[in-house]
Formats: structure tokens, C-alpha cells, sequence
């Protein structure tokens, strides 16, 4: 194990407040195991891996979901199964995100489309991971994960939100029942605490009672309507084009930059075409999206997968069938010649369009 700090932070007084540190573990399973413990100290703690790492995870996931612990995963896709493609391109590990480890417990997973969205959703999936209490996967594919690009200095004032954090309290009950569903969070060695992998009571301690039982499953999964609630529209999903169109282009990862680089040209195949970018992917903003659906006389879905998988999600979530599928899984990225060369294929009549461009 190596750890490195890559950095000091300063106050405006110029006196060390903290630095990030960098562990190097022996394997996934060690990582998602530190990253749950440094959050359950208080630090702001994540781990990051991509398809077969995030498999040894997946145990370690589910504890943090039945512990309410706010760690952070970033997931790049690469082609996949098993080793699969190790250095080429995918977006086939959207489904397993969502529906990582056994059980039911919320979780938020973030889909960033560009360098800029990463950097900005990173500091966002740590707020909401400490606002709802919640592991959250900030997912990303191979095609932004190993590019390279020029971006400006990001503003320094961005909002550091921690959620509901206690220092001092008598009887101290971690899962305590709110009307918030959020329980106050104290760091370990601040009070008396309990975590296991078990069913537990507001305590922590381990419970069989049915009526125990109800009650905190119930408390785990109505965050999932609290979030869908609180996060901001931006953040569930982008719009681009004209308010008036015909047909409407789903995407989501980095396949939202060639869709959205061909979008004038499509605008002149006859069509009144727009673009929604999907980035809240769980929970999923079905209200928020399903009314940009709702409008289009057709709908065509681009994704770097076999499936098509966002499309399924739309059409368990808003009860519609994409009328397209533009799908790639050669392990090369989506190009904007080839989304200009599919939607004339749709014009055509064609349903299901696979692109293979790329050495």
C-alpha cells in the first residue's frame, strides 16, 4: 500500500487546513473497504475503478448502502465482459450501476458527458453522497476517462455542502427517524456507533423485528424521492435545440458531444431535431424526461452499447419505445460523420443502426 499527498490546502491566512491523499491499495475490494471507512471518519472519501474493479466492489457497495455511508465511486466503462476491451471504449455498464449489489437501497449515479461536467459533477456527487446520505457512482466511459483537453481555471467558490453533521449528542442514535428521512451523521470516535452488515435498529444494532425491518428499508429507499426532488433540473438532464421539434436524439456520456456537434447539420435533413443529454441516471428522472418524449413525433436513442440501455430505461420509466436505436460497441467512440450518416438512415426507415467506424 502507498500513500502519497498531492497537495496542501490553505486558508486565507495561509496556514495548512488539509491536503488530499492518495492511497494505493492492494485491490478493489481494499479500495471500496478505505473509502467507506475514511467516510464514516468524517473526510470526504472516494475510490474510483472501471467495469471488472467495480465488480469487487460490488459487496462493499452494499454495505455502504445499508449503512447510509456517503462514499463516492467513479466507474469509467471500458468494453467489457471480463477484460473485454482494456483501453477501448464503452457505455455497456449503465444497467450494472444502477442495479449493483443485492437488494434494494438508494444510490445516485451521475453520468458526466465532457471534461467540464467531470470536474463539476466530482465536487457535486460528493455533496449529494453527504446531503442524502448515499454511495453515489459518478459514471464515466473510456472515451473521456483517457482524453485529454484545455479547460479554464474553475472557479474556487464553489459550495462545500455536508449535510447534517452533529458533534455532541446524548443518546446518539446514527439511523434515528426523521421526518427528513436523513439521520444526524457523527463521525466515528464523536459518540457510540454500530455498523454492521445487518438489518439493524436506530442504534445500529443488529434487528430481526419486522416492524424494525419496515421501517428502515422504507427510511433507505424514500430518499430516492427526496432526491429526485431536491437535485436541480440541469443536473437530471441537458437540452439542447429548439423548443418546436420533431424528432428528439437521448444520449448521455461523452456520445452527447458528436451528437451534439451534428445537431445543425441534422436541423437540415428536413427534420426539426433537438437533444437531450441524460445525466441523472438513478434514480431516474422520469418526470423531468419523459416530457421532452412526450413532445417528439419520433424518438432515436445513441449509446455506445449493444442493448441500447438507456432506451431501455425509457421505456420502463416512461412506458415509450425508442423509435431508433443508434447503437456502436467496437470499442471505438461515436463520431459526428456517423450520426449524420445514421439519422439519414432513418430517413430512410431503418430502426436499428450499427455504427462501426474506427481502427
Amino acid at each position: 500500500m502507498a500513500i502519497e499527498e498531492i497537495a496542501r490546502i490553505f486558508d486565507d491566512e495561509g496556514r495548512v487546513i488539509g491536503a488530499p491523499i492518495i492511497v494505493q491499495t492492494e485491490d478493489e475490494i481494499s479500495a471500496v473497504g478505505m473509502a467507506i471507512g475514511g467516510a464514516l471518519t468524517g473526510v470526504r472519501s472516494a475510490t474510483s475503478t472501471s467495469g471488472p474493479g467495480f465488480s469487487l466492489m460490488v459487496e462493499g457497495f452494499g454495505w455502504a448502502g445499508i449503512n447510509e455511508v456517503p462514499v463516492v465511486v467513479t466507474c469509467y466503462q471500458r468494453g467489457g465482459p471480463s477484460t473485454g476491451l482494456p483501453t477501448r471504449h464503452s457505455q455497456s455498464d449503465l444497467l450494472f450501476s444502477i442495479f449493483a449489489g443485492h437488494g434494494e437501497f438508494s444510490r445516485i449515479v451521475i453520468a458526466s458527458g465532457d471534461h467540464q461536467e467531470a470536474m463539476e459533477d466530482a465536487i457535486k456527487c460528493f455533496n449529494y453522497a453527504e446531503i442524502f446520505q448515499v454511495p453515489v457512482i459518478h459514471l464515466l466511459d473510456k472515451g473521456l476517462a483517457n482524453s485529454v483537453t484545455a479547460l479554464p481555471v474553475p472557479p474556487l467558490d464553489f459550495a462545500i455542502e455536508r449535510g447534517v453533521i452533529v458533534e455532541d449528542m446524548e443518546e446518539y442514535k446514527r439511523f434515528k427517524f426523521t421526518e427528513s428521512g436523513i439521520s444526524p451523521r457523527a463521525f466515528l470516535g464523536k459518540s457510540i456507533q454500530w455498523y454492521t452488515g445487518d438489518e439493524h435498529n436506530e442504534r445500529g444494532n443488529i434487528s430481526e423485528d419486522p416492524f424494525v425491518r419496515e421501517e428502515m428499508y422504507r427510511k433507505r429507499m424514500e430518499k430516492r424521492e427526496r432526491i429526485l426532488k431536491e437535485v436541480p433540473d440541469e443536473d437530471k438532464a441537458k437540452f439542447y435545440g429548439s423548443d418546436v421539434y420533431e424528432d428528439l436524439i437521448l444520449t448521455w456520456g461523452t456520445t452527447k458531444g458528436a451528437a451534439l456537434d451534428a445537431l445543425s447539420a441534422l436541423n437540415t435533413l428536413g427534420r426539426n431535431v433537438a437533444l437531450l443529454q441524460v445525466r441523472l441516471m438513478e434514480p431516474f428522472p422520469a418526470e423531468y424526461v419523459c416530457k421532452f418524449i412526450a413532445k417528439a413525433q419520433r424518438v432515436v436513442s445513441i449509446e455506445a452499447n449493444y442493448m441500447g440501455q438507456l432506451a431501455r430505461l425509457i421505456s420502463c420509466y416512461c412506458m415509450k419505445e425508442v423509435d431508433y436505436r443508434v447503437l456502436k460497441y467496437n470499442g471505438r467512440s461515436v463520431s459526428e460523420d456517423e450520426v449524420i450518416s445514421a439519422y439519414r438512415q432513418i430517413i430512410e426507415g431503418e430502426r436499428r443502426i450499427v455504427l462501426t467506424g474506427g481502427e
